[in-house]
């Protein structure tokens, strides 16, 4: 397997994997900073983070090494793949998996810089600057005719998106970012920005750029239709992508408010950070049982019986605390009114569901004074 830097123009093409050592070490770079930065701070990393960095790296190697950085230095198409994955999915993924940090500790530079990251407007800016500049006639032949010149531009549009998603999806604590009602505007801005170099690339009669003019064509296109192709890739994929991305906020939206209506609905009082962990992507079942065992001891409860309901929570588990008279001889009927009633509302589930949220919702009877979590 060939062995080189960065991808070149070659004489002629051929669908050899190549290794591109300066390409791999861009691509591997920033999710190994993020664990590397991680492990320096002690926080640790989820698996769900850590199958977000590897979904991030595996992009850019694909976008930078070979197969889509080798495309992009003989057709604009596969140029224009880099652009999109790189500022759609790469980046979006790294800042998914990246560990959530608290504000406190935080030293007034850091503060700052990170203030300046989470502005919207900055993010805005950046990415209809670089969407403009970097498609730019005298950018695309002239700036990128070295491997330099491509690899900054590569690392522009990385940077740059950053700035753009940190607002939605950044480390940063929670009350910096952008609120829901105005994340889906500013989600609107990748969808419009390319589309003004696409639409020119797709109407054009004559070719652009020279710099493809004589690279070898693997897919034999002409360079109107490459051209083409090309603004097609920045139009519909770009569009979908940000769809999605709207439509993934509007649900995120609407399980942040229902979870902030929790103990209005519940009656209970309820420990923040256990409530928190009932919103879990991994098991969405959560919060339907959380409710159907509230009910299931709400029925089995006497009337008279003076008990309180509490939220605790152990690690990954979430443990409804029902705290009864200390010596009530129906303490123990209770317990197995409650348990059955568990069982049963779980039985609608597969058996490994069933299992699953077992390890993240438990119920505990206990004597007043008494709080084990």
């Amino acid at each position: 397997m060939p062995i080189d830097w960065w991808p070149t123009v070659p004489a002629s093409w051929s669908w050899q994997p190549t290794v591109h050592v300066g390409a791999l070490l861009a691509a591997l770079a920033p999710a190994g900073f993020v664990l590397l930065l991680a492990r320096l701070r002690g926080v640790r990393v989820s698996r769900r983070s850590r199958w977000y960095l590897l979904g991030s790296t595996v992009i850019l190697v694909a976008t930078l090494d070979w197969p889509i950085g080798s495309i992009a230095q003989v057709l604009l198409t596969g140029r224009s793949m880099q652009y999109m994955f790189i500022t759609l999915a790469a980046v979006p993924f790294l800042l998914l998996g990246t560990p959530h940090w608290r504000s406190e500790g935080r030293g007034l530079a850091r503060r700052i810089v990170e203030r300046i990251a989470s502005a919207p407007w900055v993010g805005a800016i950046m990415l209809a600057g670089a969407a403009w500049l970097t498609h730019s006639q005298p950018v695309v032949d002239n700036f990128e005719a070295d491997a330099l010149g491509q690899a900054t531009i590569r690392a522009i549009w990385f940077a740059t998106a950053v700035l753009y998603w940190w607002p939605l999806i950044g480390p940063g604590p929670e009350r910096e970012r952008l609120p829901y009602f105005a994340g889906l505007g500013y989600l609107v801005l990748p969808f419009v920005f390319p589309k003004f170099p696409a639409a020119v690339w797709v109407f054009s009669t004559d070719p652009i750029y020279d710099r493809f003019a004589q690279t070898p064509d693997p897919w034999g296109l002409s360079r109107i239709a490459d051209q083409g192709l090309a603004g097609f890739i920045l139009w519909l994929p770009g569009s979908v992508v940000v769809a999605v991305a709207i439509y993934l906020l509007i649900r995120h939206w609407l399980r942040e408010d229902r979870r902030l209506g929790l103990r209005e609905r519940l009656g209970v009082p309820a420990d923040p950070e256990a409530v928190a962990a009932l919103v879990r992507p991994d098991v969405p079942e959560l919060w339907t049982v959380v409710e159907a065992l509230v009910r299931i001891i709400d029925d089995a409860s006497p009337p008279r019986l003076g008990s309180d309901l509490a939220f605790a929570r152990e690690e990954d588990r979430v443990v409804l605390e029902l705290h009864v008279p200390a010596g009530d001889d129906d303490q123990a009927t209770l317990v197995r009114v409650i348990e059955a009633g568990y069982a049963a509302h779980l039985r609608q589930y597969p058996e490994p569901r069933a299992v699953v949220i077992r390890e993240h919702l438990a119920i505990r009877v206990l004597p007043y004074g008494v709080r084990v979590s």
